[in-house]
């Protein structure tokens, strides 16, 4: 078990560094927090990279429409 929690760390680190990297998010601390965590960030994740879109366009635009 901690043989594949070794193995998978590095994997998600790079996979939430890549991420934040195309989401203008802080990579270095994504990628530190895939490496701790692992997938139980990614609610996190998704829900800082809606309030970074949300804070540069703005509460007015409407992200879906219809």
């Amino acid at each position: 078990m901690i043989l594949i929690l070794t193995l998978a760390a590095p994997l998600f680190g790079g996979l939430f560094y890549v991420a934040a990297l195309q989401s203008a998010l802080p990579p270095r601390r994504w990628a530190l927090l895939g490496c701790l965590f692992g997938p139980a960030i990614f609610p996190l994740f998704m829900a800082r990279r809606r309030w970074s879109l949300v804070c540069a366009r703005g509460m007015a635009y409407g992200l879906l429409r219809a």
